[in-house]
């Protein structure tokens, strides 16, 4: 693809969406849910429910609050082991998504079809050694943007408010989601590309240089805006929801005993 034909090609994420509506109508934006569900069950609660381990067990055992640069670890490292659950589920969301989008039949008919084709795929394992550099680049960095920010937020500008709990949750959660937004975007650009074009961006390296020298640094926001309003959504609700969880399981545990 020459890159004429790939600026040609790009579209911004209102030509998306507006596409995706008029060829699918509204479950067009569902295509890939089921592989986007696990992913989430798996790869999700790996890298929040390990960070929410690490930090705790680290409190714990040096019976003081984290610093910095202990929550940022924690964060890294939960987004570190995490990323291997990732990859398999975004290849065939992607897959899914991409062949929708060109042919209007997805090669896999659900994502359990989805993972014994990649198992019986001989150039799965090089093409996810290709991608798990970007992918661990970026959970890494949405990790620490995300989670780390908020419980930073939380650990020592919360004491220094008088708001409720409920308030500054919803307050540290939208701070947090906002540096994860935009952090990740260029990252997911990258990580994207590289899972939908393996042969074309061979390495995070070649994938980095070819936008740059094809599109400019721009061409790393190219479609921003869906990834973005995706990320900011998933990490405000996921960070809300494991705060109640976390509140619920503490009350009922107190009143057990």
């Amino acid at each position: 693809q020459s890159p004429s034909a790939s600026r040609k090609a790009s579209a911004s994420g209102l030509d998306i969406v507006k596409k995706t509506f008029n060829q699918q109508g509204v479950q067009g934006f569902w295509t890939g849910y089921s592989s986007e569900a696990i992913r989430q069950w798996t790869y999700g609660c790996a890298r929040i429910g390990l960070h929410r381990v690490f930090s705790g067990k680290l409190a714990e055992a040096q019976g003081a609050p984290l610093e910095l640069h202990q929550l940022v670890g924690c964060a890294a490292l939960s987004g570190i082991l995490a990323v291997p659950l990732q990859i398999p589920f975004d290849k065939i969301k992607i897959r899914q998504i991409k062949d929708t989008w060109h042919s209007g039949n997805s090669r896999y008919k659900n994502v359990f079809h989805g993972l014994s084709s990649l198992r019986a795929c001989p150039e799965f394992g090089h093409d996810f050694r290709k991608v798990l550099p970007a992918a661990m680049v970026r959970t890494v960095v949405g990790n620490v943007a995300g989670i780390g920010t908020y419980d930073v937020l939380k650990q020592n500008v919360g004491p220094k408010l008088e708001l409720s709990k409920t308030t500054s949750t919803l307050l540290f959660s939208v701070v947090a989601s906002c540096c994860n937004t935009l952090c990740m975007a260029p990252l997911d650009s990258l990580r994207n590309r590289i899972i939908a074009s393996p042969n074309r961006y061979t390495s995070i390296t070649v994938a980095v240089v070819k936008i740059i020298r094809e599109e400019g640094p721009l061409g790393f926001y190219r479609g921003a805006s869906v990834t973005a309003s995706a990320n900011w959504i998933h990490n405000f609700t996921i960070l809300n929801v494991c705060e109640i969880a976390g509140s619920m399981i503490d009350k009922a545990s107190r009143n057990s005993k």
